[in-house]
């Protein structure tokens, strides 16, 4: 006779999963975390990122994710026209860049079976083609250099001020005051753009935990998109030789590229000391860290593009050995 008790004793235990949270809870959660733009300031491009969790995992379960993104965009984005003010507007836009975009590129990325490097390239140029025409469309026609120059030295009036009064030169505030914005006016798409590479770079090692069928390898075997330095070659000579608004449009591709490169540069220097003293978490976080002090980032990023016409990092042959 067969015992029960013994036959449920043979069956293999399956591992205990969380809860399954359903739309409206998943999109609730997404909100409050990205949200926390408003609640945490700078605290907050660490932990709105994890808005995309929820929706990810709700995706890896039951697809559909658009039923927990799409209300909660269609809602803000009525306040923001409605006359919700920078507030709704600001809150629709950071809830598109943290939760919303992350979960196409990654849904798109299931769909398509790129590679890490594609998948990377495609979303971000084409997140900054589009933050850098709406740009130039938004501010015809003065442009977006003299537009975003305005609200910075709006916004840092108050700043100077402060920092006048704590007895600092008015000069030398004002000299740094003018830097600012100079740089911010003629970049500012791009820090958007790098806060995109950033939340990508985290989460992808996450996907296949949250149960999403993609093909995640190892950060240390991560290379650029092979068409990538094409986008180099067109981004960087525009940025040279054209000149206004034009020149402002390729100089906010050509960032990106090099974001990307940087990220490919990094993963060689992680393959190398991985060989050497592993892969634990103070070696990547004393890499990243390191390596974007100034002027480190454009050699990092001059290690990916030369990677990609010349390989940087030692391979396994086919015996097993090193080439």
């Amino acid at each position: 006779m067969n015992d029960p008790h013994v036959e449920s004793g043979s069956e293999t235990q399956k591992p205990v999963r969380p809860p399954s949270l359903g739309p409206v809870v998943s999109g609730l959660l997404s909100l409050f975390l990205a949200g926390s733009f408003v609640l945490l300031g700078p605290i907050a491009l660490i932990v709105a990122p994890l808005a995309v969790i929820p929706i990810l995992r709700f995706e890896a379960e039951r697809g559909q994710s658009v039923l927990v993104w799409g209300p909660i965009v269609v809602i803000l984005a009525a306040l923001a026209s409605a006359g919700g003010g920078v507030v709704a507007l600001a809150a629709l836009l950071a809830y598109l860049l943290v939760a919303v975009l992350p979960t196409v590129s990654v849904i798109g990325w299931c769909r398509t079976g790129w590679s890490e490097g594609r998948w990377a390239a495609v979303t971000v140029m084409v997140f900054a083609l589009v933050l850098v025409m709406a740009a130039v469309v938004a501010t015809l026609p003065q442009g977006p250099v003299d537009i975003i120059a305005q609200w910075t030295r709006s916004a840092t009036e108050d700043a100077g001020e402060l920092y006048t009064s704590m007895g600092l030169s008015r000069g030398e505030v004002q000299r740094a005051m003018d830097q600012a914005q100079w740089f911010v006016a003629w970049t500012l798409p791009s820090m958007l753009v790098f806060y995109l590479v950033a939340i990508l770079f985290w989460i992808r090692p996450r996907l296949p935990l949250l149960g999403l069928d993609v093909p995640v390898g190892t950060f240390e075997n991560y290379r650029s998109d092979e068409w990538l330095p094409l986008a180099f070659t067109l981004t960087g000579m525009g940025a040279v030789v054209l000149h206004g608004t034009s020149r402002w449009v390729a100089l906010n591709l050509l960032l990106p590229v090099l974001a990307l490169y940087f990220v490919h540069g990094l993963a060689i220097i992680r393959a190398h000391l991985a060989r050497w003293i592993g892969r634990g978490w103070l070696v990547r976080w004393g890499v990243a860290i390191l390596a974007l002090q100034m002027p480190l980032p454009a050699v990092v990023a001059l290690l990916g593009l030369v990677d990609a016409f010349r390989p940087l990092r030692t391979q396994l042959n086919e015996d097993g050995g090193m080439e």
